[in-house]
């Protein structure tokens, strides 16, 4: 690479880093104006505000995309505004900002103390400007759903419909209008800026606040920080997984805020409400959770609420209807989609399992198969930490019970919450660390923080708080062994994940070469403008969504409007079925085998294979063969001699 290639990468590099702080910086002034708006007596930190901002920011992102008025300067208004909210923040608080400066000059007297602040900002640096631009996303997950959807949106306007794509089913679409604040200036390769990016700062910005809430000593907060850090976290996609830690972190905050709750009922109901149903409308998984938390939380609030039972009661009514309103709009879109407002909760929709051949993961799971994940569940690190933590709060945190019942209500939701994600997922091996991440990371820091607060907090009739500490401790240090958080692995990490993706970035390296854009663009434009097509193509996010209207195949027979999409009936069929939806053309990368090979179909197909797995391969391999099946029979409009597309009312 020449000087003056160099120095475009690196400026790129750094003016994604800047769009990222933009983004960020929005973010805490939103929240700054709800929280001038809702408590104007009381301040929150910057981590709180962040938070309160993004999930403002997804309950917006809802009305625009039922609105169909997402675009590039919709957003960028809508980011100058909190930005400008920021620096009003700043302005008003100046005092407070010297008086913090103060006392950060004050600790830097302590070298220990240095080193540790050091240590954790190298690590957040690294988290941050690893994910800055990425060049590793997932075929199936990212190519075929979560790299179309920002795409959809900001081209035009809505996620849309896109009946044949389940994973337009598993998630309302709040995670990809974030990323869609990233694709209005930057490029695919910058959308992990939110997630991890963005979201790992605002979860450490909560704790640190929460920390000094609960007057932990400055030792042990670094220390807290630093293993919350270099826990290895799942990241298999760009679909949620740190964005939630940031929200829960956020929901859990608030629960244990007294200084709150001198404030009208209805501010506390609006913010629960706020943050409740950006949780929802991230991703499926996250709801059974959220939705176990916002109940036992009023639950525990109203029993001790005594003479102000009442009070406690009309919020919670306002802040389960103001819920529902919030998610509504993502609710009418996905109906409009998928045929149902809320997977699965409140219907099946489209979903593949509707029509009887297409396997849900959990469809094979007896009592007894259910007994035995649960027991495996129990003796997981993190679950069995996350029990031996909350037992020990719950017994000797008593006061905890009378208040808005932060720890119960965290124990009950999280507990149950892990237990049917992971039996709704089939108990697969990924199921016990990648879906119940989000909240059950979250809850164990927030248990362990409250187990490390100060002695006054804890009941010394049952325990003296030196061995409340000594067991918070034996439990971080199994989390920290158990994670393989301080292994070759992880630390393998930092080294090639991290550190590669800055590598990389700083090189410029495009995801799509310039002649995969060109073919696609060629291929398109021999179809007519305005018609419907079906694609099931290997980079599907590269078309114009707004030239034609465009649905996305992402697995075979995950989703599909009634009577469902036939299988193993043969080829004519299909074609029937998919005429009668008026879908005349038909897209297929066959050469690549849309990222999908037979040969990866037949090894998915094996007897030890989970059974969702298996049903996926079984189906894909039926549906491309169809295809092919298809090309001998129906004209071809064009033909590269890597895509096809088929007219299918011509022979």
């Amino acid at each position: 690479m020449n000087i003056l290639n160099r120095a475009i990468a690196v400026t790129s590099y750094l003016f994604a880093f800047t769009w990222g702080t933009f983004i960020f910086l929005s973010f805490i002034g939103w929240g700054g104006a709800i929280n001038r708006f809702l408590f104007p007596r009381n301040q929150v930190d910057w981590g709180q505000r962040a938070a309160w901002g993004m999930a403002f920011s997804v309950c917006v992102g809802g009305v625009l995309n039922l609105t169909w008025t997402i675009s590039r300067t919709t957003i960028l208004i809508y980011l100058g505004a909190g930005f400008l909210n920021c620096l009003v923040d700043f302005y008003q608080n100046r005092r407070s900002l010297r008086n913090f400066f103060n006392r950060v000059r004050n600790c830097f007297q302590d070298k220990l103390f240095i080193l540790g602040v050091f240590i954790v900002f190298l690590l957040i640096l690294v988290e941050c400007t690893g994910w800055v631009r990425t060049h590793i996303f997932e075929r199936s997950d990212d190519y075929q759903g979560y790299l179309v959807f920002p795409q959809k949106m900001l081209q035009i306007g809505s996620i849309g419909a896109d009946p044949f794509n389940e994973r337009r089913m598993v998630a309302l679409g709040g995670q990809s209008f974030l990323q869609t604040l990233v694709l209005s200036m930057l490029e695919t390769q910058n959308l992990n800026l939110i997630d991890p990016g963005i979201a790992l700062v605002i979860s450490l910005g909560i704790l640190i606040g929460y920390l000094r809430k609960k007057h932990i000593s400055k030792y042990l907060s670094i220390f807290l920080l630093i293993v919350f850090l270099i826990l290895p976290y799942p990241k298999p996609n760009i679909s949620s997984t740190v964005t939630p830690v940031a929200l829960f972190l956020s929901f859990f905050v608030l629960l244990d805020c007294d200084d709150l709750k001198s404030n009208i009922f209805f501010s506390k109901a609006l913010i629960i409400a706020i943050i409740a149903a950006a949780i929802c409308s991230l991703k499926a998984s996250l709801i059974p959770t959220c939705s176990l938390l916002f109940f036992s939380s009023y639950f525990f609030y109203i029993l001790g609420s005594g003479r102000q039972c009442k009070t406690a009661i009309y919020e919670f009514i306002i802040s389960f209807i103001l819920v529902f309103v919030f998610l509504l709009p993502w609710m009418i879109s996905m109906y409009q989609s998928s045929g149902t407002l809320l997977y699965p909760l409140l219907g099946k929709g489209y979903h593949g399992s509707v029509y009887g051949t297409y396997l849900s993961p959990s469809s094979e799971l007896t009592f007894s198969s259910s007994i035995q994940i649960i027991i495996r569940l129990i003796f997981w690190i993190y679950f069995f930490v996350f029990i031996v933590l909350g037992l020990l709060c719950f017994l000797f945190l008593p006061q905890f019970v009378n208040k808005r019942g932060l720890i119960p209500s965290l124990i009950i939701s999280v507990g149950l919450g892990t237990i049917v994600v992971t039996l709704s997922a089939g108990g697969s091996s990924s199921s016990f660390y990648r879906y119940p991440f989000p909240f059950l990371y979250t809850a164990i820091f927030i248990l362990l923080i409250n187990a490390c607060a100060n002695p006054e907090d804890t009941n010394k009739n049952k325990v003296s708080a030196s061995s409340f500490l000594l067991i918070a401790m034996l439990m971080l240090g199994l989390l920290i062994g158990g994670s393989d958080a301080i292994s070759h692995v992880n630390w393998q990490r930092y080294a090639n994940l991290l550190i590669g993706n800055i590598r990389v970035g700083l090189s410029n390296r495009p995801l799509v070469s310039a002649q995969e854009i060109e073919q696609y663009l060629k291929m398109q434009q021999s179809i007519p403008e305005s018609t419907t097509i079906l694609v099931r193509l290997e980079k599907p996010f590269l078309l114009n969504f707004k030239r034609n209207q465009i649905f996305v195949v992402d697995w075979p027979g995950g989703a599909s409007p009634p009577p469902g999409m036939p299988f193993f009936q043969g080829s004519e069929v299909l074609a029937d079925y998919l005429v009668s939806k008026s879908i005349k053309y038909v897209v297929y990368s066959y050469a690549k085998e849309a990222g999908f090979p037979r040969q990866q179909a037949i090894e998915s197909l094996k007897p030890n294979v989970h059974v969702w797995f298996r049903t996926i391969a079984h189906h894909t391999l039926d549906f491309q063969d169809n295809l092919i099946k298809l090309s001998k029979t129906r004209k071809k409009i064009y033909d590269d001699g890597d895509i096809f597309i088929l007219d299918l009312l011509n022979y």
